[in-house]
């Protein structure tokens, strides 16, 4: 009788921590908090609780627009001004400066300044949260059953660790997927697994894989080196010898911001779940000065252009070609712009500082066209999500990635914004329109995303709602996480194999030279005996 209703405690017990969990998130600025976002709307319309970290500095998360997602300000040492000011630094150099450089000191720079610019900051949010002791006290109270953590944005598993919740991270990739393989334990063959950020597809020729093979050894190198700051960071807090990829590897699952719509096929652990596009939803009815613009195309329909929160990085001579293209089109756009008006504009076009992308993409307005972007994760996914063809202007990380994927699929056609002329965007839109093979490229891209047994948002809140029932997800993990690096490829059994290959040549040999050496030294002890 006891163990019947210690059966059903613990059911209860399960049952409600499924519908109304305690979760509490450690987010990362910019683009990647639209998805962390997502996943903490769509847990408290699930009934959970869900509370957020914000640091003081932070730039995109605004408490505001948080609704019943409860939030805890973190206090730390540099404002909102400041970030955007380093930011604008780094977008400039990487989408501009970088272009002048040669490959490999585009490498070295993008690296050192990767590093000063999130190294300090990362410093700073650790320090900060582990000062900051009655934050933590508060946190220890709320009794939550899970953390999740955007890697971005170190020490969110340091605080889960602290408050001994298991955590769940959520993430687009790292460069060199050091992170992922290292890790996290996933497979990374160079042969046909491109290192990102660096234009390589799953078929490489040779020198290609010369280049892939290199990436990697080149990114494991600094890792090696600059990494260190990391493990500094963690030992500090952790206790000596602590180092970030022993924290990441506790992880119970990884929320991978892709699926195969847009990836490559490559092999992942199972502890590694895909939800691209978890962002995407059915577009609501337009704003009504935007959809008098579009019913005021006409059949010639309408274009959206926007580059996100890069507009302002734009210099007015490419602002001026683009316009200038643009207005020797029949089709009205809509463009995401602040800052100097350009004079080339045409009548065709509407300058806004901001615009309901989902909403004006394909299915969410029958008057769309076609879609020019930078090719950030978000935008692509909304629109294959939609079914509308790319224009891309790739500027900064993986959007060159995501754009010539699409292009290999037919969806999309990408140029360089810092050399192309206005004849080359005009007869790019007018074939990307007009051909109807981008069009058909794009919806089966679209039938293939919306194929799948249940929505992304669904795959990512469910992950957690896993972990909050059993507590963690160990199942899933890899072995490769209990082995050495020798165990791991097996250097260990080629060093045995080969000493024992070695020693089955050898012995034979020596046999022989021992056996010849005794025959000689029987024929000189014989010789003596008869001299004697």
């Amino acid at each position: 009788m006891l163990l019947h209703w210690t059966s059903l405690c613990l059911v209860a017990g399960l049952s409600q921590v499924a519908r109304g969990g305690n979760v509490l998130v450690w987010p990362a600025d910019a683009s990647h908090w639209i998805n962390i976002k997502s996943i903490m709307d769509e847990l408290v319309e699930r009934g959970h609780q869900v509370t957020v970290i914000i640091p003081t500095g932070a730039m995109f998360m605004d408490t505001r627009t948080l609704g019943r997602v409860h939030h805890e300000l973190l206090k730390v040492n540099f404002t909102k001004e400041e970030q955007e000011v380093n930011m604008d630094k780094f977008f400039q150099f990487w989408i501009f400066e970088s272009t002048k450089l040669s490959y490999w000191e585009y490498i070295a720079d993008i690296t050192i300044l990767l590093y000063f610019y999130f190294q300090y900051d990362n410093r700073e949010i650790c320090t900060a949260m582990v000062r900051d002791k009655n934050l933590i006290s508060r946190l220890r109270d709320s009794q939550f059953h899970v953390l999740l953590s955007d890697p971005f944005a170190m020490c969110g598993d340091v605080l889960a660790l602290m408050l001994g919740i298991p955590y769940v991270y959520s993430l687009r990739f790292t460069p060199g997927y050091m992170a992922e393989r290292y890790c996290g334990a996933m497979p990374a063959p160079p042969s046909y697994v491109p290192v990102p950020m660096f234009s390589l597809t799953d078929e490489m020729n040779f020198w290609q894989r010369v280049q892939n093979f290199l990436l990697y050894r080149i990114f494991e190198m600094i890792t090696m080196y600059m990494g260190q700051e990391s493990n500094n960071i963690y030992s500090e807090i952790l206790g000596e010898g602590t180092t970030l990829c022993q924290v990441m590897s506790g992880a119970e699952l990884w929320l991978i911001r892709t699926n195969w719509d847009l990836e490559f096929p490559r092999p992942f652990p199972p502890n590694f779940i895909f939800v691209g596009g978890l962002h995407c939803k059915p577009a609501k009815p337009l704003p009504e000065d935007y959809e008098e613009f579009a019913q005021s195309s006409g059949e010639h329909g309408l274009i959206v252009f926007s580059l996100g929160s890069m507009i302002k990085y734009m210099p007015m001579e490419r602002a001026e070609v683009i316009a200038s293209a643009l207005a020797q089109l029949p089709q009205k756009v809509v463009w995401r712009y602040t800052g100097e008006k350009p004079s080339s504009q045409g009548s065709n076009t509407k300058l806004v500082p901001w615009l309901p992308q989902n909403d004006l993409l394909v299915k969410g307005h029958p008057k769309t066209r076609a879609f020019i972007t930078h090719g950030g994760t978000n935008g692509v996914y909304e629109a294959i999500y939609h079914g509308v063809p790319m224009l891309g202007f790739p500027l900064f990380g993986d959007q060159k990635d995501n754009l010539l994927r699409l292009q290999k699929h037919g969806s999309a056609i990408v140029l360089d914004i810092n050399t192309v002329t206005a004849p080359e965007i005009r007869d790019a839109l007018v074939l990307l329109i007009h051909n109807s093979s981008y069009q058909e490229s794009i919806e089966r891209l679209s039938r293939l995303h919306h194929d799948q047994p249940e929505r992304p948002i669904d795959r990512a809140v469910h992950a957690l709602e896993f972990v909050m029932r059993h507590g963690n997800a160990r199942h899933l993990r890899p072995a490769a996480h209990r082995l050495t690096w020798y165990q791991l490829h097996c250097l260990d059994v080629v060093a045995f194999l080969s000493a024992a290959a070695g020693l089955a040549l050898a012995l034979p040999v020596l046999l022989c030279r021992l056996c010849c050496h005794r025959r000689r030294a029987a024929k000189v002890a014989a010789k003596k005996s008869k001299k004697e």
